[in-house]
């Protein structure tokens, strides 16, 4: 069972249901808690929590992101990463700083550097923006 922050239980929250399947991208400006499974990317500006039931096959993007579940794909995290001892991640990570607990799995490269976190959010937001026009 994940634990929920101060930051979780005050702001908004978008869940995706333990018997929802979506498939397509998810973005969001609260908190995004991941139950089900997802097949797409799934970003917001706020905390991204995918529980012990999750599955996600696509890339992250969040302020905070704590996994329970498991993800295959990248990440991008301005702030803490956290890798629970249930959670499982197949997949590069950029974050300010990682937690990765006892029994997690994480098998890919991690970069660490608050520069190029902010660099690469500037670099994605930038092309997502030529995308979109």
């Amino acid at each position: 069972m994940l634990k929920k922050s101060a930051e979780q239980t005050s702001a908004k929250m978008s869940i995706i249901g333990a018997d929802m399947i979506v498939e397509g991208n998810i973005r969001a400006k609260e908190t995004v808690r991941v139950e089900g499974n997802v097949t797409g990317d799934v970003e917001t500006e706020g905390t991204v929590t995918i529980s012990s039931t999750a599955h996600i096959k696509g890339n992250i993007k969040g302020s905070c992101i704590v996994i329970g579940g498991i993800l295959e794909g990248d990440l991008v995290c301005s702030g803490k990463t956290e890798v629970i001892s249930t959670g499982k991640v197949f997949g590069n990570m950029h974050t300010r700083s990682l937690i990765v607990d006892e029994n997690a799995v994480f098998q890919g490269q991690c970069v660490m550097n608050e520069e190029e976190v902010v660099s690469r959010m500037k670099t994605e937001e930038a092309l997502n923006g030529k995308e979109e026009k």
